[in-house]
């Protein structure tokens, strides 16, 4: 897993390789052995079959998840400064 990923809510990740600046939107789930490398997006709802291999700088949707775009090359500050918002605003659930 590398640095700067979301992981949105109800997903399931069983990658081999997760890289860095990624999100991965809600209900999502990731077959084994997929490799998503750094700088990308995968949609909410997206199913990706075992062993996708996810390039940079695109964006995956659907079900089986294919390409259905690219994402801006801004995407390593755009994730920098999400990921930092989230930690910075993050409220633990009460008990």
């Amino acid at each position: 897993m590398g640095d700067h990923v979301f992981i949105g809510e109800g997903s399931v990740v069983n990658a081999a390789v997760v890289g860095s600046y990624i999100n991965i939107g809600k209900d999502c789930v990731i077959g084994r052995r997929c490799v998503l490398k750094d700088c990308c997006m995968i949609e909410d709802n997206t199913v990706l079959p075992p062993e996708t291999v996810v390039p940079p700088f695109t964006r995956y949707g659907g079900s089986p998840g294919v390409c259905v775009g690219d994402v801006p090359e801004c995407m390593q500050d755009l994730m920098l400064d999400y990921t930092r918002n989230y930690y910075q605003h993050f409220l633990p659930a009460l008990k």
